[in-house]
């Protein structure tokens, strides 16, 4: 446990909007730990992990693409600290909007426990084409499209992009996807 110790220090050295927070926290549960008071020690480290967590969804939405021409994007929406849907981790989203008729839903799903589950589909494209997907490289990394919901998922490494499209084709999925910094976003 103690080998962890400086690693939660040198990880939180990185983030700059809470970095004192984080570092607090960190001192708390260290001495919390070397005390004795388990219980308060665990909960100092989660909550300095919620932290960490909400530094790296706000830097996420950072990274999130502008619209292309004649698209207008809505905020991005941050629920970095339970990921409900994936089991976990973060999820930051935004809407991008074409006329009435078409938007363009993008969501990143980062450190999600059920992505591990995900990664056999995108490792075997004989997999996803049975389950009804159509195979595609976006940036170098396999993708997964699905016609008939207009829907593109790719993954790269802990970071998991979907695209969902009502009224909009196969070129608007993979232009936006294709605006993506997929190695930043994996970094964070």
């Amino acid at each position: 446990m103690k080998a962890l110790i400086p690693l939660a220090l040198l990880a939180s050295a990185a983030f700059t909007c809470q970095a004192g927070e984080i570092d607090d926290a960190i001192k708390a549960a260290q001495d919390a730990y070397q005390k004795g008071d388990l219980s308060n020690a665990a909960g100092q480290f989660e909550y300095a992990a919620t932290l960490i967590r909400q530094e790296q969804g706000q830097q996420l939405t950072k990274l999130l693409p502008q619209p292309l021409d004649g698209w207008q994007a809505e905020e991005a929406q941050n629920d970095s600290t339970s990921g409900a849907i994936m089991g976990g981790g973060i999820q930051v989203s935004r809407v991008y909007r074409k006329g009435d008729d078409v938007s363009l839903e993008l969501t990143l799903f980062k450190d999600s426990p059920m992505m591990q589950a995900m990664m056999g589909i995108f490792s075997n494209p004989g997999m996803a084409v049975m389950a009804g997907y159509k195979v595609k490289k976006v940036k170098g990394v396999n993708a997964m499209l699905k016609p008939d919901d207009m829907s593109l998922s790719l993954m790269k490494g802990t970071l998991m992009v979907q695209l969902q499209c009502d009224g909009c084709q196969e070129p608007d999925l993979l232009a936006y996807a294709n605006l993506l910094d997929l190695d930043a976003m994996a970094k964070i």
